[in-house]
Formats: C-alpha cells, sequence, structure tokens
C-alpha cells in the first residue's frame, strides 16, 4: 500500500498537476494575447499545433523527467523513462491540440451584415454572413506557388489563391483556392507537365465556380493561406498595406457543425483517457529505493541526457564551436518561424526573400547569400537532419582541429558547397547547412583513410560516413535535395583534409587520441 501511494504521490499526483497546468495555461494565454488581444505574431499553426507539442516536453522535462527514475522502468538500451516521458507529453498534447480548435473556433460568434463594407468595421470578428454582394470575376488576382512536404521532401504540392475582388470595397478579398499533390522524386519534365495539367484543371473549375454558393465567411488570420492571398494583391498593387486587407473565404456546411459533435467533451475524454493510460504505467513497475532515496534527499540524476544535450550547446564549454554552430541554425530558424515563414515547408520566394541563394541573385551582386543560405532551413526536418550530421561530425572534428580551425573550415566549405550550387542550379533556390556539413564530413573521410584516428574509431566513421553522407547522396539523385551542394561540400572538406594531413599528420593524430 505504501509503494502504491509512493508511485501516486511521487509521480502521478504531479503528473496530472502539470497536465492540468500546462493546458490551462496555453489556452488562457493564447485566448487572451492572441484571440482577444491580438497581439501575438505568430501564424495558426504555431499556435495551433507546434507550441501545443513543444510545451508538454517542457513541462515533462522540467518537473517530471526526475521523479519517473523513483520507478524502476525496464527498456531496450536504456529507453524506459524516455517511452514514459512520451507517453505523459500525448496524454497532454492531445486535449491541448483538441482544445485550440475549440477555443478558436468557439469564442467567436456569426455576425450578419447587410454588405461587405460592413465587415471592415468588426476587426475582432472571425465569422459573417452577409446579406447580398457581388464579386468581379473578371478582376481576381492569382498567386501561385509550391512547397515541398514529407520526412524528405518526397511530395510536391501546388497552390493557386484567387484573390476575387468584391465589387462594393478595395479591402475586403474573396478567397479561391485550389491545391495538388504530386511526387517530388519525378523528373523536371514530368512536374512540369503536373504543374500545367494543375493550372488548366484549376482553371477550368474557377471559370464555373458558383460564389454564392455560400453558407458564411471565415476571415482568414495570419496564416499561409491569408499570405498566398496577399500575395496575389500585392503583384497588382505593390505599395499596398497589408493589414487594411481582409481576406474571406466561403463555408458552405452549417455554422453549427464548425465544432464537430460532442467537441468540448472529447477534449475532457483524451485528457481522461491519457491520465488513465498514465496511471496504469505508473503503478505496473517496481520502485527503484536507491532513486526513492536520492530523489527525497533532492540529489541530481547522474545519468542525465538532458544535462548532457545542454552541456553539449553551451558555447563556453569543451565543444565551444560545435555549440556555436549548433546553435545559430537552431536561433535563425526561430526567428523565421516568428518571421511568418512555415515551420514544416517555407516556400521557394520566402526561403529568396530570407537570405537563399539562387545563382541570378548572387551573379547579380548579393554574394551574402553565398553565407546567410547556409543557416536558413527549409523547414523543422531539414534543420533537424542537419543538426543530427553537424552534432556528429564537428563533435568528432573539434578535439582534432581546434575551435577556431574547425569554424574557419566550416565556412570554407560551407561557401565552396554554395558555388557549386549555383554553378550547377540556374534556377534552384538552395538554403541549409548540408554543404558545409558535407565539408566536414570530408574532412573525416580524409582523416580516416589516412588513419588519422585510433583504430577503435574508424569502424565508427565509416558506419557514420554511410549512414548519414552515402544515405543523403542516394537520396538526392533522386530529386528534391541539392546534391551539388553536397558534393562540392565533400569535396572540399576532402581536399582541405588533405591538405592538413601533408602539412601535419603526426599533431594531428596525437590530437586523435
Amino acid at each position: 500500500m505504501d509503494t502504491i501511494k509512493t508511485k501516486l504521490t511521487v509521480v502521478f499526483i504531479p503528473f496530472l498537476l502539470a497536465a492540468i497546468g500546462t493546458v490551462l495555461f496555453y489556452n488562457i494565454f493564447r485566448w487572451t494575447l492572441d484571440l482577444k488581444l491580438g497581439v501575438l505574431p505568430l501564424k495558426d499553426d504555431v499556435l495551433n499545433l507546434w507550441i501545443p507539442i513543444t510545451l508538454p516536453w517542457v513541462s515533462v522535462l522540467i518537473w517530471l523527467r526526475r521523479r519517473l527514475r523513483v520507478l524502476n522502468i525496464q527498456g531496450k538500451n536504456g529507453s524506459g523513462h524516455f517511452i514514459y516521458q512520451l507517453v505523459m507529453v500525448m496524454a497532454m498534447v492531445v486535449p491541448m491540440v483538441m482544445s485550440q480548435n475549440y477555443l478558436e473556433k468557439n469564442t467567436f460568434d456569426l455576425i450578419e451584415v447587410g454588405s461587405v463594407s460592413e465587415v471592415k468595421a468588426l476587426k475582432k470578428e472571425k465569422y459573417f454572413k452577409i446579406e447580398t454582394f457581388k464579386v468581379d470575376f473578371n478582376s481576381s488576382l492569382p498567386y501561385i506557388t509550391s512547397r515541398s512536404s514529407g520526412r524528405n521532401n518526397e511530395d510536391l504540392n501546388f497552390y493557386l489563391y484567387l484573390a476575387c475582388p468584391f465589387e462594393s470595397t478595395t479591402t475586403v478579398w474573396y478567397g479561391v483556392e485550389y491545391n495538388k499533390k504530386v511526387n517530388n522524386r519525378i523528373s523536371d519534365q514530368k512536374k512540369d507537365s503536373e504543374y500545367r495539367n494543375f493550372l488548366t484543371l484549376s482553371e477550368d473549375a474557377f471559370n464555373t465556380y458558383n460564389f454564392q454558393e455560400v453558407t458564411y465567411f471565415e476571415k482568414l488570420g495570419y496564416s499561409d493561406d491569408r499570405d498566398g492571398y496577399l500575395e496575389a494583391i500585392e503583384q497588382k498593387n505593390p505599395d499596398f498595406e497589408k493589414s487594411e486587407h481582409i481576406v474571406l473565404v466561403p463555408k458552405k456546411d452549417r455554422f453549427e457543425d464548425r465544432l464537430g459533435q460532442h467537441a468540448f467533451l472529447w477534449i475532457f475524454g483524451s485528457f481522461g483517457i491519457g491520465a488513465f493510460i498514465v496511471l496504469i504505467l505508473v503503478l505496473f513497475p517496481k520502485i527503484d529505493d536507491k532513486e526513492l532515496s536520492n530523489f527525497k534527499k533532492k540529489k541530481p540524476l547522474q545519468e542525465d541526457d538532458v544535462k548532457d544535450i545542454l552541456n553539449f550547446l553551451n558555447p563556453l564549454g569543451e565543444y565551444k564551436t560545435t555549440a556555436i554552430l549548433l546553435l545559430i541554425n537552431i536561433v535563425v530558424f526561430l526567428i523565421m518561424v516568428g518571421y511568418g515563414l512555415n515551420i514544416m515547408s517555407p516556400t521557394p520566394k520566402e526561403l529568396l526573400e530570407i537570405g537563399g541563394h539562387r545563382r541570378f541573385e548572387v551573379l547579380n551582386g548579393d554574394y551574402w547569400r553565398l553565407f546567410t543560405s547556409m543557416f536558413i532551413h527549409g523547414g523543422i526536418m531539414h534543420l533537424f537532419m542537419n543538426l543530427l550530421g553537424l552534432g556528429l561530425a564537428s563533435h568528432l572534428l573539434e578535439k582534432v582541429l581546434g575551435a577556431v580551425k574547425l569554424m574557419v573550415i566550416y565556412m570554407i566549405c560551407g561557401l565552396l558547397a554554395s558555388l557549386a550550387s549555383i554553378y550547377w542550379h540556374e534556377h534552384t533556390i538552395s538554403v541549409g547547412a548540408s554543404g558545409a556539413i558535407f565539408g566536414l564530413y570530408g574532412l573525416i573521410l580524409a582523416f580516416t583513410l589516412f588513419k588519422i584516428y585510433p583504430k577503435y574509431i574508424l569502424s565508427f566513421n565509416w558506419i557514420l560516413l554511410g549512414l548519414y553522407a552515402g544515405i543523403s547522396l542516394v537520396f538526392g539523385f533522386f530529386g528534391g535535395i541539392d546534391n551539388a551542394a553536397h558534393f562540392g561540400g565533400l569535396i572540399s572538406g576532402f581536399i582541405v583534409g588533405g591538405i592538413l594531413i601533408l602539412s601535419n599528420k603526426t599533431q594531428l593524430q596525437e590530437k586523435a587520441k
């Protein structure tokens, strides 16, 4: 009985308090600052999905990670505690995501207005039923863009946004969207064919579009779709003020059905199911008496992966350059998200505007793009894979090269990779740290071939080169990845490594021990 009480008081009840506190905190925070005051400069997908996914991890790692060690959890390769953390996170994420959908849609009522011009005065409202309206079909403004998606950019998504002006106003627009997904691995010729077919079908559909078939309108908030319509308007009116323009998209279902059936009950139901699963998992294992004693004495964990990661990211720690490079890439990505770029897949235009490189811009004087593109990423998966590769490679090299030399070589390889990219690709907009990272793998390849590292590290190096560099290069041949930058970085890194070996092989071998 005392064992069950310990499990409840040390792990489960703190989990419940953390879960309830996290969900309530974010909902109050979101409702106040975003839905009521409108002062959060973040897009809907970040507020509705990515923060609800991230915040529970913060809560679990700070408040519950130490308490979970009290449970004697067995898992393959020590993964038991991580699995418990993941379950706790999911028990919070599901109701948080569902509550955002409910909160956003239930905060606003349906406002009935006589004409479109009345919508402009109702700035804090979201849903409108307009008694009479006319749309100037012939003055519609199009904007076409594309986004890659999938873990390895295997999908290519075409989007056509048509901003259609209402006849009674110049700042309120009727939004019509068409989209299509194709395989990003097909040839450029097939992509062009799919693109043209998409435009033809969209044009045919738009020519027969019934603008009056609408139950109510939803005013778009800060989102990728709204940006698409504003891009269409901006092409015709380059000096327009974005904040003054309103985009209304038609909804054909009943307003009462927007939340779905029993949405509010599902939020509590999902929370209850998640809490019950956590309770079962907490009651099942035995107590680790040693860890319980350490917890009561407030002793820190002896083996703490989170602490190790934080130490690894310490720019004043043992691996300074590694930490600095990782942090720069992370901070730049967070700035991109705050700036409004899609967290999963920014458009090529967005990447170019924020500092990506393309041959035309570079040859016309934007040489700085060769540098800035090294720290910009085309989505969170792109960032994650590059951070993983960068962390492993620079960790192997910093001890051998030293902090300053590693940084210089990283920059040189990155710039040479960018030059290789614009030489090979005429129209491709390229971003990412992978060219510079492949430069580091070129160094590792040279150091491995010429046995700079001790024998016990050599086999690990070959596995690393095969799993990261080899697989990345193979995927690059199927499209969606800038292999020119990869090969440019790899070759330049190998050459630099060869020069270093010829100049001072013995000293490198001593430092690699």
